[in-house]
């Protein structure tokens, strides 16, 4: 399977940039935050940083509305993230029935199948174009984060998709050229996210949990539930509440 590794994205000249963070199939949520929070226009460049689908209520709609905004000419640049890959990886692994199971029950994802338990074409296009970073200007977009473990960091592309915790953190700022880097997937409480913004960290994760709008066994539902979108010119933070669930 053909992967792309990176994209390298220009400062639009005009226009506002934002990085938006795990969606997970909650698409009303995304549209309102597309179109009534952010008002984004096409000089504008929104960037999503993976896992679109699974856990919440409409995992296909939530790509058919970000598809649509590409087909639109809407500047809306998307990176690659575990859910996205477990897919992948599970269409390549599984047999028609266990990947149904595993696409339908487990991740409650079956609008993403054809009939026959297949990836629709679409989608599948869509997954498999899906960088693993971004680099802009200023900043690095991740999903997950990047191993400073590794002396080649930008080579790791499980890490990037996966990592959790210090790892994610680089030794200082020379390591990224002075970048700030964003990421997702590791479920971080708003404070903590305002925390890290005013601090101006090198660090600044955009997962609030947007899909943990009820009790849960390890995370603080009332401090989850929010989308989180993120000025990467103004440092400013927008979070809404889930609308979906």
């Amino acid at each position: 399977m053909s992967v792309q590794l990176y994209q390298t994205i220009k400062t639009p000249i005009s226009g506002r940039r934002f990085a938006v963070g795990d969606v997970h199939g909650c698409c009303q949520t995304l549209k309102k935050m597309v179109e009534e929070t952010l008002q984004i226009t096409k000089d504008d460049h929104l960037y999503l940083l993976g896992d679109y689908i699974d856990k919440g209520p409409d995992s296909a709609g939530t790509l058919d509305y970000i598809i649509s905004l590409q087909a639109q000419n809407y500047q809306v640049y998307c990176l690659r993230g575990n859910h996205e890959e477990n897919l992948l990886q599970a269409w390549q692994a599984y047999d028609s029935r266990t990947f149904r199971l595993f696409v339908s029950r487990i991740n409650k994802s079956g609008n993403l199948l054809t009939d026959d338990a297949q990836i629709k074409p679409a989608y599948l296009h869509f997954f498999k174009n899906l960088p693993y970073y971004i680099v802009l200007d200023d900043y690095y977009l991740v999903h997950a984060g990047f191993d400073f473990s590794k002396d080649d960091f930008l080579v790791h592309y499980d890490a990037m998709l996966r990592l959790r915790g210090s790892r994610v953190i680089p030794p200082n700022k020379e390591a990224v050229q002075g970048k700030t880097i964003l990421h997702g997937h590791e479920v971080f409480y708003l404070d903590e996210i305002v925390q890290r913004i005013n601090a101006r960290s090198q660090t600044i994760p955009l997962d609030n949990g947007c899909v943990y709008t009820k009790p849960h066994k390890r995370l603080d539902y009332t401090k989850t539930g929010h989308l989180c979108a993120f000025n990467l010119d103004t440092y400013g933070l927008t979070a809404i509440k889930n609308v979906d669930i």
